[in-house]
């Protein structure tokens, strides 16, 4: 078993050097891709969690009898302010690439990436398919039935939510495949590093800000955090979001490796050679 843990760790040691992602094996240029990439791949893992804490705190804002209600309005449009910046900085990423995709593309790469790209759309028909049927299912039922028990559109969500997962997953897949076969410039490359830097960025805040609601909601209005009714005591503890902070901080941190490689191999990319 340890002659199998050493084989495997040192497979994946030399898959790490070769993706730029540790060491100095490959050129800061690659080392720069890597390490960008390394954060698209992390805030991918971040929206899914963000979205689910987006579907959590629907309606927080109207949960409120009395008292101050300013430390959560600030939170949750600090993390609101901060996604849409990281959304704009995502969309940035690719138009820049887009000449070196429209390049790749003509020299006939497709079938490289097809495949990928292909399951990709699927996974978002499918996604878009389903939450749709969800919205028009969800018109015809109180908010009592929505939110209560388990049954057929309980169901129907925690499918949408899995379909969704899919659907990110494998558009970042589809992504990290094409962006490794591209013939990227310097200038494209440091504008990419640079976004990088900004979304990788974003993430521990954004993490902080859903926590600093989740804390400032506990003491304001609990009951909202556990569905029960307007005035009462429950308690603050949510699984699910707890569970949302916890892979929140766990994007966070691949993200903020990802930032600190492409920082430190930018460094070696601007020097004289």
């Amino acid at each position: 078993m340890r002659y199998r843990l050493s084989i495997a760790r040192s497979g994946l040691n030399e898959r790490l050097r070769d993706a730029g992602l540790v060491g100095n094996a490959v050129p800061p240029s690659e080392q720069v891709r890597g390490g960008a990439l390394t954060v698209l791949c992390a805030f991918a893992l971040f929206v899914v969690p963000g979205v689910a804490f987006a579907k959590i705190s629907e309606h927080w804002d109207q949960s409120f009898q009395r008292g101050p209600r300013h430390l959560p309005a600030i939170s949750f449009n600090l993390l609101a302010s901060l996604a849409g910046a990281c959304a704009v900085a995502v969309a940035l990423a690719g138009v820049a690439l887009l000449p070196a995709f429209a390049k790749f593309v003509r020299s006939g790469g497709w079938p490289a990436i097809g495949r990928r790209v292909r399951g990709a759309v699927i996974a978002t028909l499918a996604t878009a398919a389903v939450v749709a049927g969800l919205a028009v299912w969800a018109s015809h039922l109180t908010n009592h039935q929505r939110n209560t028990g388990f049954g057929w559109y309980q169901l129907l969500f925690v499918v949408a939510a899995l379909l969704f997962t899919a659907a990110v997953a494998s558009w970042s897949v589809a992504a990290v495949a094409v962006t490794r076969r591209l013939d990227i410039g310097s200038g494209q490359l440091k504008v990419g590093g640079l976004l990088a830097v900004l979304v990788g960025a974003c993430m521990p805040l954004m993490t902080a800000a859903a926590a600093l609601w989740w804390g400032s909601m506990a003491t304001t209005a609990p009951w909202f955090l556990a569905g029960t009714a307007a005035g009462s005591s429950p308690s603050p503890w949510v699984a699910n979001l707890l569970g949302v902070l916890i892979v929140m901080t766990i994007a966070s941190g691949a993200g903020m490796f990802g930032v600190l490689r492409v920082i430190r191999s930018m460094r070696a990319l601007s020097m004289p050679r």
